[in-house]
């Protein structure tokens, strides 16, 4: 979906109000316009002639104003940025309230995923106002950027398409899924316990489908990879696709990264990449094979164990390239 909701804002800057408002995202069920208010603030309007808006589901934001009307019978929603130093990440929540609701077949679907999505992301944002990423969050964010580089540099999958098939801030069972491969990303310290820490009965339910868990083993350094510079080298890849930028953008922020907190530079060194195969025999707590009544595992696997499952990463990547 071409949403390059920046772009047009910054080609009518100049004009601000004065410029009207435009269409963007022309295949949507929903009418979506973009334009600036009386004051020059950014504006994102949805409008349904069929369907209203439920004002009691509104979130409330600290940095952006929302406002519900209905006039003539067009029922609308307007998100006003009033932080202007809040644009780029006003242009990441705009391209992903139209890209996830793109996908409903009804008007009526489409208004409930915004609201759903609208309401995750002001938890989102106030969430990162009050706390910071763990430092196991961190390094389990390090190792799953440290993937999406491996991917695009060394196995050739074109950028936009790894963003894409980044799903691990879209909460899905594994954390990377291109060309029917899955990846499950694991990160820990090398000084840590070699095991594989699995939090669902999903993660390793192997289904006929090519499954793999990629083990990242990280020494902090005083020189290395850092949140920063991994996130820098996946934006360089992208420099020439804004779709995949915006969603590489929106990831990061819905991963719980801050690009102004302290954390972002810490260094690391990758002593180790470990890529184990899971197949049928692998050990593992899946639906099929717990007692009925069992919903909800957390469970490890320790490493030492499963050596026969390991492979060459060069295994992996002949996968990525089909």
């Amino acid at each position: 979906m071409n949403s390059d909701f920046s772009g047009k804002w910054d080609e009518i800057s100049g004009r601000g109000h004065s410029a009207g408002r435009f269409r963007v995202c022309p295949d949507h069920l929903i009418d979506l316009f973009i334009g600036f208010s009386v004051a020059g603030e950014r504006e994102f309007t949805l409008e349904s002639s069929t369907v209203s808006f439920d004002a009691d589901e509104i979130p409330a934001f600290e940095n952006i104003f929302v406002h519900q009307a209905d006039d003539k019978g067009v029922h609308s929603l307007t998100l006003r940025l009033t932080d202007r130093g809040l644009t780029d990440l006003f242009s990441s929540i705009c391209w992903d309230l139209a890209e996830a609701s793109s996908v409903a077949e009804t008007q009526k679907g489409a208004i409930q995923i915004f609201g759903v999505r609208l309401s995750r992301w002001a938890e989102l944002l106030r969430r990162r106002r009050t706390s910071e990423l763990s430092f196991n969050e961190r390094l389990g964010l390090l190792g799953e950027l440290s993937m999406l580089v491996w991917a695009i540099d060394e196995c050739g999958v074109d950028a936009p398409l790894a963003v894409r098939g980044w799903r691990g801030p879209d909460g899905d069972t594994n954390d990377i899924g291109l060309n029917n491969v899955r990846i499950e990303v694991k990160a820990q310290l090398s000084t840590q316990r070699q095991t594989l820490k699995i939090s669902s009965l999903d993660q390793l339910n192997w289904d006929a489908r090519s499954l793999f868990v990629a083990v990242n083993r990280f020494c902090p350094s005083d020189e290395g990879l850092s949140l920063e510079s991994l996130s820098s080298t996946i934006l360089s890849r992208l420099s020439t696709n804004k779709a995949g930028l915006m969603e590489f953008q929106c990831k990061l922020i819905v991963a719980g990264y801050d690009s102004d907190a302290g954390y972002v530079g810490e260094t690391f060194n990758l002593e180790k990449l470990s890529v184990y195969r899971v197949d049928e025999n692998f050990p593992r707590l899946v639906p099929s094979n717990v007692p009925l009544g069992i919903t909800k595992v957390r469970y490890e696997i320790t490493c030492e164990t499963i050596k026969d499952f390991l492979v060459a990463p060069s295994e992996l990547e002949v996968q990525l390239n089909g």
